[in-house]
């Protein structure tokens, strides 16, 4: 039944995250029963107006009104006891119990102390009807067992059981085959007919025409233009022009001046598998080449794989499934260990954990590579069913859950408003990842030139930087350049693709969608084919 009366306002609002971005005068409002989308690029702020109104991020300034109050919410727990609930990109499942007990997850109305199993199976049977799913899910089959997409929906049962009134949803389409993503946006059009406020942040834009009635458009921050969103209208070019509008490519650096050589770094028809779900492609037949003094970016957004790239060409770091072919300075590189990689002539600098946390017998830590992650699944002694890129590797964590579980970084960072600590007089601290990447290139510069790496890949090397910071590091990676390295450069950053690199491959849903000249590109141009 419809709430009557409900609504989700923001007012001027602004706010600033530790992990380099942030909004500012941001004012939207969505009514019950309605969707809304937020649309933008990964630095946008898309996921920071979710933590706001989700209660992971405080205000800066400015109303938010939920129910027509204005509320301040102390944290996310006072979010959720007034019925806003965030759904985040990965799907939160306990795969050995049963569909049922996952949509009913702490509201299973127990009689005297029991459950009874028989009445929860029959009311998640009439909700998964509701949905569209009372012939395909039986209630009481094992919750491992779902698909991505099924998953996604007992996380948007779950906010209907709870009782929630505001449910955000962060990316949900991300992972998904074309029959999940038609399953899932049904689900998102059943929550607003059940009388739910859905705000819905996604880079999706041909998803968002399925499922919003309005899109706030957001650029580095700040809302261009809030619009009815039909399938046809606004045009996508429009919208990508709104999306980059507040994006200055700054001046580009001295590496223009360098003279590529003879190609050293090519990849053909590469393929990398989700190391326990190992019939899961995140990388697919990428081909790609870099030659000596070049920089090449590979660019995507969240969901896109080029971390997963960069970690896969490097001994095999991310999976120990790969196919395709790999060279390194002419001679075939066939590394199934990080230390064969750098005998091959390879580098990789990364903020991401190698190795994954696990605790295994008598919750004894444990530190074990892709590989033997994925012969542990296979012998049962851990769940093949998590999604272990959030146990330990970083850059499996994106949107939302990236503000929740940073921490420490404390840079106001490039899209942030306000006074960044640098201005105060401060230096703004480094994260553990950013000391990581330094300490990496001053290393490789180090090194006489005849040592240095033959390719060096950079995964997200500025990430969450202070514009000092950042200027640092850019300088870094075109001295290294200079000395003869070919750099693939791994980056959501529209403006530090087009400030760096002379080539960028564009990636979405692990494909190449694009070999675009940056010199020729601009940031519209080049956040088109990031979108797919």
């Amino acid at each position: 039944m419809p709430v009557p009366g409900l609504s989700l306002t923001l007012s001027n609002v602004s706010a600033r995250s530790s992990a380099g971005t942030g909004i500012r005068s941001l004012s939207f409002g969505v009514s019950a029963g309605a969707v809304h989308g937020v649309l933008g690029e990964n630095l946008s702020g898309a996921s920071e107006v979710l933590a706001v109104i989700g209660g992971y991020l405080p205000l800066d300034g400015g109303t938010l009104s939920v129910g027509d109050q204005p509320r301040t919410f102390a944290g996310h727990a006072a979010a959720e006891a007034l019925g806003v609930r965030v759904v985040r990109s990965e799907p939160a499942i306990v795969p050995h119990t049963s569909v049922a007990e996952n949509i009913y997850l702490g509201h299973e109305g127990a009689t005297g102390g029991f459950i009874r199993f028989g009445r929860l199976n029959a009311n998640a049977a009439k909700l998964l009807t509701r949905f569209g799913l009372g012939s395909v899910i039986d209630p009481a089959g094992r919750a491992g067992d779902l698909d991505r997409g099924q998953r996604m929906i007992v996380e948007l049962l779950r906010c209907l059981v709870a009782g929630r009134t505001v449910v955000l949803l962060d990316e949900p389409f991300t992972g998904l085959d074309a029959p999940g993503l038609d399953l899932v946006a049904g689900g998102i059009r059943r929550l607003s007919v059940e009388g739910m406020t859905v705000v819905v942040a996604s880079h999706r834009l041909d998803m968002l025409r399925k499922v919003a009635s309005t899109v706030t458009v957001l650029s580095r921050g700040a809302a261009v233009e809030t619009v009815g969103l039909t399938a046809s209208s606004p045009q996508t070019e429009y919208l990508v022009q709104h999306m980059t509008a507040n994006i200055r490519v700054t001046q580009r650096p001295q590496h223009e001046d360098l003279e590529p050589g003879p190609v050293v770094f090519e990849l053909n028809q590469w393929t990398a598998y989700h190391p326990v779900d190992t019939g899961r492609a995140v990388v697919r037949d990428v081909s790609l080449t870099a030659r000596r003094r070049e920089i090449v970016g590979l660019a995507g957004l969240e969901g896109s794989g080029i971390s997963e790239l960069a970690l896969s060409v490097f001994g095999r770091t991310f999976s120990s499934r790969v196919t395709g072919s790999l060279s390194v300075g002419g001679r075939p590189l066939d590394a199934a260990t990080p230390q064969e990689s750098v005998a091959g002539g390879l580098g990789l600098s990364t903020a991401a954990n190698l190795k994954y946390d696990l605790n295994l017998i008598g919750g004894i830590p444990s530190r074990i590579s892709s590989g033997m992650l994925a012969r542990l699944a296979r012998i049962g002694l851990v769940d093949r069913d998590r999604d272990y890129r959030t146990a330990a590797p970083t850059f499996g964590l994106g949107g939302i859950s990236a503000l929740v579980t940073r921490r420490g970084g404390g840079a106001a960072g490039r899209g942030a408003p306000g006074a960044s600590a640098a201005a105060s007089g401060a230096e703004p601290p480094l994260s553990a990842g950013a000391q990581r990447h330094l300490d990496a290139l001053r290393a490789w510069l180090d090194l006489p030139l005849e040592k240095r790496p033959v390719v060096v890949v950079l995964d997200h090397p500025t990430a969450a930087l202070d514009a000092s910071q950042v200027a640092v590091v850019r300088d870094l990676i075109v001295e290294l350049a200079a000395g003869g390295t070919a750099v693939l450069l791994a980056s959501d950053d529209l403006d530090e693709l087009l400030v760096l690199t002379s080539r960028v491959y564009t990636l979405a849903a692990g494909r190449v969608t694009g070999e675009l000249q940056t010199r020729d590109t601009s940031p519209a141009g080049l956040l088109a084919k990031m979108m797919g």
